[in-house]
């Protein structure tokens, strides 16, 4: 039998980027084209080591995963061994999931399609027969659509409690952009104003605000304005908060203006408070604000 390693090597490709970039879209992951096809270009690169005798040693399980931490951090980066271990979990779920249509896509068209060391390789022409590549040309776009709708139809969307917003703050010059997570469990008020209050990761945003801020959201009680007379400090406002069964205090500032922007519909918040904090939000990087829902939600019933 002659194996034509370029039309199996395509093949491979064409699967391996729908499966990378199924599993960007079930994760919503902001992976690059770039990435995935580079991570696909990897992963395809597997076939030539199985078909090799003195590569057969790829084949074994553990090679398999390290070669899937390999190609999962093409595609999507390493922000921490937990944030990658999720990547490959729902890289192998989607594997296995549309690996059944692909061999039911096989099946129904009559391919000459054959599984050698769990590769699927094409046989006898020398550029692929009709069915095979009819495969690739409809067969894998159709299969990711598919795929991606069925996604769509069993996601489950927590409007009120799990919703991105993009967030756009206002201080005097300085214009400051986050991606903002409104929580309904977020109940922060001002005491004394009774406005509501954002929190902002300082770990992304710091650089934003002056050193006399930056100190204020470290340690707010123990903060030495002396002869400061930076501006912003008429904006700065001490909130108590209650973390972990005892009182802590939070520095917050008064902004200008803060619109808050969802499906493309911005709104204006009403009046509120920023919270700086040096905790980070998000280990994911999904957001590095937390909306208060008073900010939005109030404007949409209102409307």
């Amino acid at each position: 039998m002659t194996l034509y390693l370029d039309v199996i090597w395509f093949l491979n490709f064409c699967i391996d980027y729908v499966l990378i970039s199924l599993t960007a879209y079930v994760l919503k992951r902001n992976a690059s084209k770039t990435r995935i096809l580079l991570a696909s270009l990897v992963a395809s690169c597997y076939v030539f080591l199985v078909i090799y005798p003195e590569l057969m040693l790829f084949s074994q399980p553990v090679l398999k995963f390290l070669f899937s931490i390999v190609i999962m951090i093409i595609a999507f980066g390493f922000k921490r061994f937990k944030f990658v271990l999720k990547n490959i979990a729902m890289f192998y779920f989607v594997s296995f999931v549309t690996g059944g249509g692909i061999f039911a896509l096989h099946y129904f068209m009559q391919s000459d399609a054959v599984i050698m060391n769990g590769v699927i390789t094409t046989k006898s022409t020398g550029m692929g027969d009709p069915i095979s590549w009819l495969f690739v040309a409809v067969g894998v776009p159709a299969l990711m659509y598919f795929s991606k709708r069925r996604v769509d139809d069993i996601a489950v969307e927590k409007m009120d409690s799990n919703s991105f917003v993009s967030v756009k703050i206002s201080i005097g010059e300085v214009i400051i952009t986050a991606n903002g997570l409104i929580d309904t469990g977020n109940k922060l008020y001002d005491p004394i104003s009774k406005m509501p209050v954002m929190i902002l990761d300082m770990n992304i945003h710091g650089n934003s605000f002056p050193e006399i801020i930056q100190s204020a959201a470290k340690d707010v009680l123990s903060m030495d304005t002396g002869e400061n007379e930076h501006p912003w400090l008429n904006r700065l406002r001490i909130v108590p908060y209650r973390a972990v069964g005892h009182q802590q205090f939070l520095a917050c500032l008064k902004p200008d203006h803060i619109e808050i922007e969802k499906d493309g519909k911005p709104v204006v918040s009403p009046q509120s408070l920023i919270g700086l904090s040096w905790t980070v939000l998000s280990s994911e990087g999904q957001f590095d604000a937390i909306v208060h829902p008073k900010m939005y939600l109030q404007h949409v019933q209102a409307s």
